[in-house]
């Protein structure tokens, strides 16, 4: 029971990341097509002092909330505060174009506002994708990331008594995982020596960000 609570815990915010994500793909395609549609049609965006005040304010606020979201993202490493983070820039930067483009209202340039609009909707396109295929992988359960598991095995190098590495498997817990590690040793090895070599590699293991646990077999050849 245990445990299933902590799994459950451990995905909620990928499952949060992964809604996130949806909706900056939406928006970016719905902004995509309203920055075509502007063009085509040559719309004309009008000023309004309303607007120039609402979007300052929401720059600020936006900016604000960037800052101290990713002030905590970099403490906590999560996932969900990254995509938060990623937010409330994209908001930002998205407001300042708009607020730029009705600046420019005033010296008759109304092209600006489309142009910018579809290079911002690729732009958000790409980050909500990113996050997307992440928080995807995690739900799905899909095995550890390349770069990681490159990083276990310079690990497992460092190690002179190891010969060799027959088995490395990953198995999702949470956004995390628990690695299984089959390594052989020289059979002339204590089982005191080779328990230390294992909990040694293990510690150093463990030591990697996406590492919940890791369990090490010995093989002595």
């Amino acid at each position: 029971m245990i445990i299933h609570i902590t799994l459950d815990t451990g995905k909620a915010e990928y499952i949060f990341s992964f809604l996130i994500s949806l909706s900056m793909i939406i928006i970016s395609i719905k902004l995509f097509i309203d920055s075509i549609t502007s063009i085509v049609n040559k719309n004309k965006l009008e000023f309004s002092i309303w607007l120039i005040i609402v979007c300052i304010i929401t720059i600020i606020t936006k900016l604000f909330l960037y800052i101290y979201t990713k002030i905590l993202y970099k403490k906590y490493n999560n996932i969900l505060l990254r995509a938060n983070y990623k937010d409330h820039r994209n908001d930002c930067i998205v407001t300042s174009f708009t607020l730029i483009s009705v600046l420019l209202t005033l010296i008759n340039v109304f092209w600006f506002d489309g142009i910018v609009g579809i290079g911002i909707s690729i732009w958000i396109f790409y980050t909500g994708l990113t996050i997307f295929v992440e928080s995807y992988n995690v739900l799905m359960d899909i095995s550890i990331d390349e770069n990681t598991k490159n990083a276990i095995l310079e690990l497992s190098k460092k190690y002179k008594e190891i010969k060799s590495i027959s088995d490395l498997y990953s198995t999702p817990s949470g956004y995390k995982y628990i690695i299984i590690l089959t390594i052989s040793v020289d059979g002339n090895l204590s089982t005191f020596e080779s328990h230390t070599l294992a909990d040694n590699l293990e510690k150093d293991i463990l030591k990697i960000d996406k590492v919940s646990n890791a369990i090490i077999h010995v093989n002595p050849v």
